[in-house]
């Protein structure tokens, strides 16, 4: 007998642990969906330099630094002298991840597309073909991560492009 009470007692905290959310009323941290609606992704241009926010691949082609900024778009940075980079311009490109260059042209993905920018003018950089579809469908009704809470995803509200941590107020998936 006293070999079971405390596995029942250790049995109990995992069952509890493994319920459903609604166990744990009131505010949890949970993920919840980023949305873009489909006109979104064609707000494609060229700004001004400015800070990288999330920092994702970079590429170099000669004295040009490409570096893409996760979902935001594509920095280009002159490092012809490598010990003092200077930013030359930011390329807006809505759901961008991936980033390769060949022959001064910048090849980026804008969610499922396929975008080609000739960057032989680093400064303006000109988009000249935009193949849409080449990257298949992926799942986006769930975070990318499984045992965590999630606001469950509205098809109303658009395409979920990507997930970021909250608060949020009872959460009512799990994955």
């Amino acid at each position: 007998m006293r070999k079971i009470v405390p596995f029942l007692v250790f049995l109990f905290f995992i069952v509890a642990c493994e319920g459903n959310v609604d166990f744990f009323p009131g505010s949890n941290q949970a993920y919840v969906p980023v949305y873009a609606k489909p006109t979104d992704l064609n707000n494609i241009g060229t700004e001004s330099a400015r800070a990288v926010e999330k920092p994702g691949k970079i590429y170099v082609i000669g004295n040009l630094l490409l570096q893409n900024d996760l979902n935001k778009g594509v920095h280009l940075v002159d490092i012809i002298i490598p010990n003092q980079p200077r930013k030359i311009a930011f390329l807006r490109i809505p759901f961008s991840t991936e980033i390769s260059v060949k022959n001064n042209y910048l090849y980026v993905n804008n969610f499922n597309d396929l975008l080609v920018f000739n960057i032989t003018d680093p400064q303006n950089p000109a988009l000249i073909k935009r193949l849409a579809n080449v990257f298949p469908y992926h799942n986006s009704e769930y975070p990318p991560m499984s045992g965590v809470y999630f606001e469950c995803v509205d098809k109303t509200k658009g395409i979920v492009v990507d997930w970021k941590l909250e608060t949020v107020n009872e959460p009512k998936c799990r994955r």
